[in-house]
């Protein structure tokens, strides 16, 4: 097996074809690595790649990475990702490989690899892939831990029409959805748009961006990265930007991008200086009958977050982990193993000091 370093501009079209396979799924598509490397990555000057694993002519493996030196020296390779990516994967060919020989034997030829890293930290991962990596990285003979990331809340629609959606949720949201609703469509002015193509969508974009800087949230510290994301997801089709205006004035904003049978509800914000007319609530409703009814989506995911107010709309909860591997061939690997070693051994024993006490204070 060889594995070579590609950036992005130099992928072969084998390569792009392997990441805009359909079960792939859209945070792993090329357009998606292209914004997020010429938005994010670029901007801080990082060292960055696709690690392909190739054998007889054909791609492999493909690992979208980034190398970082840690202020202790440590050299860390990791997943091509950051707050902005809800979910990551190693590309491979699960038909084929669905035993994991290739991606063992990938991992074990990285340990010796041109990219001389210390540890390795994947992540976001969904459970069944963190499981499926964390078993071909123990026949690697590689030391590696698993660590929790965030929950995700989502929603299965199973054929539901948004109506019988809707007649499902608590009689408190239906409450709070109809007055909203009422309160907002009775204003001088109003209006709800779903933007989903290009011809509105530098006026789209200027919206978001009005509310998003009149809002609770800190500024974007990559600017470049949504506007760039609306801008892909609208150029295959993925695009629901959904924007509520109040005499011409954009208050209230929600970007979902519909892709994989699934509405990923991926960014929202509200003006507070229009927070008394709830019109996040109202426009959360107008997507998800959209989505519900005209796209016909399977699912609506909620994407990263245990925020309360997210199971009051979604129906599943599941979760999404990490993995920390450490590399034995170097000795700056085992010297971070050895100390992931005994911060585990601690709190065993900070475990059974806590079990003992209790029974102490029983006994």
């Amino acid at each position: 097996m060889d594995i070579n370093i590609s950036s992005s501009e130099a992928l072969s079209e084998a390569v792009i074809k392997k990441l805009n396979q359909t079960k792939t799924g859209f945070f792993s598509t090329f357009l998606w690595y292209r914004n997020f490397v010429d938005t994010v990555i670029k901007k801080d000057s990082g060292n960055y790649g696709f690690l392909i694993a190739e054998s007889n002519g054909k791609e492999h493996v493909v690992f979208p990475f980034m190398l970082t030196i840690l202020k202790n020296g440590c050299r860390q390779l990791r997943s091509l990702t950051n707050y902005y990516s809800p979910l990551y994967q190693l590309v491979y060919d699960k038909s084929v490989d669905f035993d994991g020989v290739t991606l063992s034997v990938f991992f074990d030829e990285l340990k010796r690899g041109t990219l001389h890293w210390d540890i390795m930290e994947l992540q976001p991962l969904d459970q069944e892939g963190a499981s499926f990596l964390s078993l071909q990285l123990q026949k690697a003979k590689i030391f590696h831990v698993s660590f929790f990331c965030f929950g995700n809340w989502y929603l299965e629609i199973n054929n539901r029409s948004f109506d019988e959606y809707f007649a499902g949720l608590s009689s408190k949201v239906r409450n709070t959805v109809n007055r909203k609703t009422k309160q907002f469509e009775k204003l001088q002015g109003a209006e709800v748009v779903i933007v989903t193509e290009k011809k509105d969508l530098d006026a789209a974009i200027s919206a978001y961006e009005r509310v998003y800087a009149s809002s609770w949230k800190q500024d974007e510290p990559y600017p470049d990265f949504i506007p760039g994301l609306i801008k892909i997801a609208e150029e295959i089709g993925s695009l629901r930007l959904g924007i509520a205006y109040l005499n011409n004035v954009a208050i209230a904003v929600q970007l979902w991008i519909v892709a994989d049978n699934t509405a990923y509800i991926y960014k929202l914000a509200y003006d507070e200086n229009y927070k008394q007319y709830g019109a996040g609530t109202m426009l959360t409703t107008k997507l998800m009958k959209h989505v519900i009814d005209y796209d016909k989506v399977e699912v609506v995911d909620y994407l990263c977050g245990d925020d309360p107010y997210k199971k009051d709309w979604m129906s599943h909860r599941r979760e999404r982990w990490g993995i920390l591997a450490f590399n034995t061939s170097s000795l700056r690997g085992v010297w971070e193993m050895a100390k992931e070693m005994s911060k585990v051994f601690l709190k065993k024993v900070a475990f059974f000091k806590k079990i003992s006490l209790f029974f102490d204070n029983i006994f």
